[in-house]
């Protein structure tokens, strides 16, 4: 008995490997560039950049580096939330330095874009003597004495060398009182003392306001309040101290200042 066999072909053929990555090539319509950069300071770099079609993006931000190929030592700051555009600063940098700086963005599809980085070198840091004028910055501590938070506007507090004795300084408007304190100075550490209980203010309803140290991590006052003074760049910093009356303590306060 012969037995017939139908053989069917299958014209089907298989796709190139080209064809079938094609399928599954990820595409995003997320864009990054960066916009101005530039030296603010000795010590402050501030960056700018523009995202497109930022509904790709989920996170958006800028790098910074001391090397040209970011292969390590990067810096990146975030964005707070995606925007088409928006602007960084990096702070606490060296001076006299040669740093890069690229803008990024995390897309949905295409995983991480970044721009071609620009350089930017830091000018030669200022020397300031101790006295003169200096913008101040207050920083409040909230309820739970953890957060601190700076104060929207600053004000401005002088210092004075006394006339009869070097060592001794006079500053100026400490908590914007408009009142004169006296502290020691150090010139060998950069630091004056302050001693407490010197009026910073006069309260309409509760007469003197005075200036006592305390150490909010500790729960206690000190026996002095210390600022810090650093030649290069002009800067100084107190430490925690309390504005006090007789009813009571009105707050807790640090202060930032820079020279002018």
């Amino acid at each position: 008995m012969a037995f017939a066999f139908s053989l069917t072909s299958c014209d089907k053929t298989m796709d190139d490997k080209a064809t079938i990555d094609a399928q599954y090539e990820k595409a995003s319509s997320a864009t990054i560039s960066l916009g101005s950069v530039s030296a603010v300071d000795f010590q402050t770099i501030t960056a700018s950049a523009n995202v497109g079609s930022e509904s790709e993006v989920i996170e958006e931000g800028i790098q910074l580096c001391a090397s040209a190929d970011f292969a390590k030592g990067i810096t990146s700051i975030p964005n707070d939330t995606v925007v088409s555009s928006f602007s960084i600063d990096f702070a606490g940098l060296a001076e006299q330095t040669t740093y890069y700086v690229r803008a990024y963005a995390m897309t949905r599809t295409a995983g991480l874009i970044v721009t071609e980085p620009q350089s930017v070198t830091t000018p030669k840091a200022p020397i300031f003597p101790l006295d003169g004028t200096y913008t101040v910055t207050e920083w409040d501590v909230e309820d739970d004495h953890v957060t601190w938070t700076p104060a929207a506007e600053t004000y401005e507090m002088t210092i004075t060398f006394d006339e009869a004795d070097p060592t001794i300084v006079n500053i100026t408007n400490i908590w914007g009182g408009g009142m004169t304190v006296q502290g020691q100075y150090d010139a060998e550490t950069g630091i004056i003392t302050v001693p407490n209980m010197q009026v910073i203010y006069v309260h309409n309803t509760y007469g003197d306001v005075w200036l006592r140290g305390i150490d909010l991590d500790e729960g206690v006052y000190t026996d002095c309040v210390y600022f810090q003074f650093t030649a290069l760049g002009g800067k100084m910093e107190s430490t925690s101290m309390a504005a006090q009356c007789g009813a009571g303590d009105f707050g807790y306060f640090y202060l930032t200042m820079e020279h002018q």
